[in-house]
């Protein structure tokens, strides 16, 4: 019985009773009130049911409303104390392959598959966990989840229960996990390429010297030409099927397929030179007694091999190896480490040299390339270069003293050089400019002190692009993630150069606040004869677009090259067929 109704009854008889009493006492004026009253009390009483639901009706809408927003909200799910499901609704059903009676009273952390604890944790001190979590079906389907867990208290902080919310981000993973493994894995021979390795570069020990073996085809060109280029192919994966069965046993060996008809073998375990030259000479025997037959004609392969044991460097010293092995006509060469090494020392004392005399003579100079918008046609931004001006008048390129300045104690003064010059020229210029900063420049405190200077002095910030160059391998995030957001702070915008050279800032573009990606000369300057490059730099233009980022494609040097990009939907472009670099600003 309802309090209301009770209520009701115990004024009714307390009327009549009064109505009694007003009767035998013979005070009629009460008694006409009493029956008045009285009947009131009848009526409403009668009337209470129908009346209250007329007043319910609303609360019965609002319900129904609380229901349809609880089913139809992401996916939600209430748990107790231990977690386990009080109530889920049909997304959650849906996604779990489960009706809802079998959701009840089941622990949800039962189907994650990682961070649980952290979880626990969380919500032990009644804070919210948010995150991503990878669920396990009842029938072991992997589900990617952008979750959180709510705790719900009453007034005096007990808890009550959980609120489970969620999105369902699967597609997207599968999606970007997609582009990666095509991005790093070669369409022919499905073997991790250059792009791989050099991302994996960076994640092994350096502690030792590493192997590389770079393994090339002799006249692969003539054979395409000879018999065609599905033939061609046929060899490529065939090759490769066969150095993958000849690699050295008992060693923690990678094959990746390289550029065209070029193989490269890490060996990250310990390998004797001996061990290398036996290993080498072997495998080229071997080859030339092997018979790859394709399409019914059967013919014999040779390769030229070049190997390099290093600390660092290995492939560049392979590369060497390599060619020192196509001029000498051998079957393979491995690097020698003490050769040539008066002959460069005296290379890089005079080339320090003429760098100290640039410093103190004033012969740091900017050199500007124009970057052009694809869809106005029209400059849209220009790139910083540095170049210093030699005795004679002549023009030191970048090549020729970059990596060795690096090594010395006046790289630093170099690049505040070009920047205190850069600045200069674009003082008065609404136009965007470009400035390439290394690694070492972002950790030195001079020189990141000496441009936040310089952006506070001359209030160029929102033009002014700070490029991070990818092709020396940016190690570690987080110690420049203070430098971007200080730039950040005056309007500065970060481009990653040379994206594509093979290291992993692919990754990690969402970690950094990162606004430019200028792709990798490496996969524009063949884009037209190269149907892998245009496959890849339209996977990087796409997945760029899709993160808001703008994309430039770096050397640009033909028509050809040009009307390619054009059509991949990639923002800007820069190259000598649409500028070189020059001392004076053209708008």
């Amino acid at each position: 019985m309802s309090s209301n109704s009770l209520l009701f009854k115990i004024l009714i008889i307390a009327l009549f009773l009064c109505i009694l009493l007003a009767t035998f006492f013979e005070i009629s004026t009460l008694c006409y009130i009493g029956l008045g009253l009285l009947f009131i009390l009848i009526v409403k009483m009668f009337f209470y049911k129908s009346y209250q639901k007329i007043i319910d009706q609303p609360n019965s809408i609002s319900n129904q409303k609380y229901l349809d927003a609880f089913e139809n909200t992401g996916i939600y799910a209430k748990l107790d104390s231990n977690y386990n499901i009080i109530k889920a609704n049909r997304n959650f059903c849906q996604i779990m392959h489960m009706i809802k009676e079998e959701c009840q009273n089941i622990s949800l952390l039962e189907f994650i598959k990682e961070k649980k604890e952290e979880i626990q944790e969380t919500l032990k001190y009644q804070q919210i966990w948010d995150g991503a979590i990878v669920l396990s079906t009842p029938d072991k389907t992997s589900l990617h989840l952008n979750c959180s867990f709510t705790p719900v208290v009453d007034e005096d902080e007990n808890l009550i229960e959980y609120i489970f919310l969620a999105n369902d981000i699967t597609d997207l993973v599968v999606s970007k996990s997609n582009i990666k493994k095509h991005l790093y894995t070669d369409t022919l021979t499905k073997l991790p390429n250059r792009l791989k390795l050099f991302t994996e570069k960076k994640l092994i020990q350096q502690d030792n010297e590493i192997t590389y073996i770079l393994f090339n085809i002799d006249s692969f060109e003539s054979i395409n030409s000879l018999y065609g280029h599905e033939f061609g192919d046929d060899i490529l994966l065939k090759t490769s099927q066969w150095l993958s069965a000849n690699l050295p046993k008992a060693k923690n060996v990678k094959l990746y397929k390289f550029e065209a008809d070029i193989y490269v073998a890490v060996i990250s375990s310990s390998f004797n030179l001996n061990e290398l030259k036996i290993y080498l000479q072997t495998l080229s025997n071997q080859i030339l007694k092997e018979k790859f037959t394709c399409n019914g004609v059967e013919i014999t392969l040779s390769m030229t091999i070049g190997a390099a044991q290093a600390k660092s460097n290995q492939l560049k010293l392979a590369q060497i190896a390599y060619k020192e092995a196509k001029i000498a006509k051998k079957s393979f060469c491995i690097y020698d480490q003490s050769s040539n090494k008066e002959q460069e020392y005296n290379k890089n004392i005079q080339t320090l040299k003429y760098l100290k005399e640039a410093v103190d003579n004033n012969k740091i100079i900017p050199y500007f390339q124009p970057i052009i918008d694809l869809k106005s046609g029209k400059i849209n931004k220009y790139e910083s270069l540095m170049r210093i001006i030699k005795e004679d008048g002549s023009i030191m390129p970048p090549a020729e003293f970059l990596s060795i300045a690096k090594n010395s104690k006046i790289y630093h003064e170099l690049s505040r050089m070009l920047i205190e010059k850069t600045f200069e020229t674009f003082k008065h210029s609404a136009c965007e400019f470009s400035i390439n900063l290394s690694f070492l420049d972002i950790t030195d405190k001079k020189t990141t002190d000496f441009i936040l200077q310089k952006l506070e002095q001359s209030g160029l910030g929102p033009w002014v692009i700070f490029e991070l160059l990818e092709s020396e391998g940016i190690e570690n995030y987080k110690s420049i993630m203070s430098f971007i957001e200080d730039v950040k702070s005056y309007g500065s915008k970060i481009a990653i150069d040379d994206f594509g050279s093979g290291y992993s800032n692919f990754e990690r573009l969402l970690e950094l606040q990162v606004d430019l990606i200028k792709i990798d000369g490496s996969l524009i300057k063949h884009i037209d004869k190269n149907d892998d490059m245009k496959i890849i730099t339209k996977m990087i233009a796409n997945f760029a677009k899709e993160l808001h980022i703008k994309t430039v494609a770096e050397y640009v040097h033909s028509e050809q090259i040009f009307k390619v990009i054009k059509e991949l939907d990639i923002d800007f472009a820069q190259g000598f067929y649409l500028g070189e670099p020059s001392d004076k600003l053209k708008f």
